[in-house]
């Protein structure tokens, strides 16, 4: 399982991506897994896909493949309030990637937001589980195994 932050939308699903050699490996490992799957959810997070209009006929495509699991939306939007009152930092503008990791139980997110990095490994943040890792490129495809493919929690 891994949360895939919009920012890497284009690098993962766009082969003509000036980065997709480096993201390519993380579709690649989402469709032959068996139980791997995109996973998200909240508020903000359904805002941001929206505008991600380009991609949705492919995140469409991966959710009738059962390769799309969505969390409760209220428990993140919750969790996302939760972490604004602990963090109030301005640069801290990723509280909902942080709420699907905590509220999934995922252990695995892509992004390329380095801003959005030391937040996500803030121990703090998460509640029962340990701080997931961080595919940012080809040198974290390694990462890509089974050992990211977790029993969901809270699901839709």
């Amino acid at each position: 399982m891994i949360v895939l932050d919009t920012n890497s939308f284009p690098s993962v699903f766009d082969p003509n991506s000036s980065d997709n050699s480096d993201f390519c490996y993380v579709l690649r490992w989402v469709l032959k897994q068996e139980h791997a799957c995109f996973v998200y959810g909240g508020t903000k997070y359904k805002c941001e896909l929206r505008k991600m209009t380009k991609y949705l006929k492919i995140v469409n495509e991966l959710n009738k493949k059962g390769k799309i699991a969505e969390i409760s939306t209220q428990l993140i939007d919750d969790n996302e309030a939760d972490l604004k009152r602990i963090c109030t930092d301005a640069a801290f503008n990723d509280k909902h990637i942080v709420a699907i990791l905590n509220i999934s139980g995922c252990k695995l997110v892509c992004t390329k937001d380095i801003k959005a990095m030391p937040y996500i490994k803030r121990k703090d943040f998460y509640s029962d589980m340990k701080v997931p890792q961080i595919y940012s490129g080809v040198g974290n495809k390694d990462l890509l195994n089974v050992t990211y493919i977790v029993e969901l929690k809270n699901r839709c």
